[in-house]
């Protein structure tokens, strides 16, 4: 469960619009199939994963096609958020847990740890840089939609994984940005709100959530 707040600021900061987005971009590009775009869309780990899969559908002569196409999906809750502060939306990223200090808190209800390196050479005046985004959030959301994905047989006479039915699918999807921390003021409804570089790095649990190391 998270807090009131986080619910507010996850509508409020536009972010439900840019997670509608990347939902459905999702299903386009696996479609396609794009390998860039969804490593685009999705974190490193993640977009490997999802293409090598994608990669074994078509190596067997199979399609995955994309069926109820949706540009605002009908059903979409927090289920929680949860912070870091001090690594990246990329793994690849965040080095090793053993060079860094790891101290828990908490921001307006949500969990966050803060990585620091054991041998840390950084400015105090780095964090005055416009492009400093240490805070990490991640937003699990349950996604209610009728689009979903299917896998088709050699000449597309059968479907073997899925339907291209009108009924809704649910599915558990884990986003994450880097930002700074005037983006966390981001709680009134207001227009003009910036576009944060959200990325899926999991999705329905596929990852365990994703490890950040």
């Amino acid at each position: 469960m998270t807090s009131s707040f986080w619910n507010t600021w996850v509508t409020n900061s536009g972010a439900i619009f840019d997670m509608n987005l990347l939902f459905r971009e999702f299903h386009q590009q696996v479609s396609i199939p794009h390998p860039t775009n969804i490593k685009k869309i999705c974190e490193g780990r993640l977009a490997q994963v999802v293409n090598q899969s994608v990669e074994r559908i078509h190596f067997h002569g199979m399609d995955v096609e994309m069926a109820n196409l949706t540009v605002e999906q009908p059903g979409f809750k927090v289920l929680k958020v949860e912070m870091t502060h001090g690594l990246k939306v990329d793994r690849a990223s965040n080095g090793k847990l053993e060079d860094l200090n790891v101290n828990k808190s908490s921001i307006l209800g949500a969990p966050c740890d803060y990585y620091v390196p054991k041998n840390d050479k950084r400015d105090m005046f780095d964090s005055i840089e416009l492009d400093h985004k240490p805070y990490l959030v991640a937003v699990t959301c349950l996604i209610e939609s009728p689009m979903k994905l299917f896998v088709y047989n050699q000449n597309c006479s059968k479907i073997l994984f899925g339907s291209e039915d009108t009924e809704h699918v649910k599915n558990v999807v884990r986003f994450e940005a880097n930002l700074a921390w005037s983006d966390l003021l981001h709680v009134l409804p207001t227009n003009n709100k910036p576009h944060f570089d959200w990325r899926i790095t999991d999705w329905n649990n596929i990852m365990n959530e994703n490890p950040l190391f």
